[in-house]
């Protein structure tokens, strides 16, 4: 058995990560088969289909996703993309809320110890709102 290989970064457009955060939801009628009815399923999923048109192509040369039978799927390699964007945004937003924790420590540090210990999940929700609600 082989390690796995890690997930590549990808410089993608708005268009095209909306388009894989769509697929990774739930397969698409391609709008470039299926005329006017697959175009309003990508409409009603907040996807243009005359971008959805370009994108495809790419993505799909991409291996994150691929054209069957009239349906767009998302690739293993398009959904490990697609979540490893995910998890390094909401990385990114927890630090900001630890380094905005950490600018009011002086203010309120029962308060900034208890967000801290949260975030970092040493306590449940439960526990921090309970020691939210006691005074220091």
């Amino acid at each position: 058995m082989h390690a796995p290989a890690p997930v590549p970064d990808m410089d993608l457009t708005d268009a095209q990560w909306r388009l894989l955060a769509q697929l990774a939801a739930a397969a698409l009628p391609d709008p470039g088969s299926g005329g006017r009815q697959h175009a309003g399923a990508a409409v009603a999923r907040g996807l243009d289909p005359d971008q959805v048109r370009v994108d495809v192509p790419v993505l799909a040369w991409l291996r994150l996703l691929e054209q069957r039978d009239d349906w767009l799927l998302v690739t293993d390699l398009g959904a490990a993309v697609h979540y490893r964007r995910t998890a390094e945004a909401s990385e990114s937003r927890l630090s900001d809320v630890a380094r905005f924790t950490e600018s009011g420590e002086a203010a309120a540090p029962h308060f900034a110890r208890t967000v801290r210990r949260l975030a970092q999940g040493s306590i449940s929700l439960a526990e921090a709102l309970g020691r939210a609600s006691r005074p220091a």
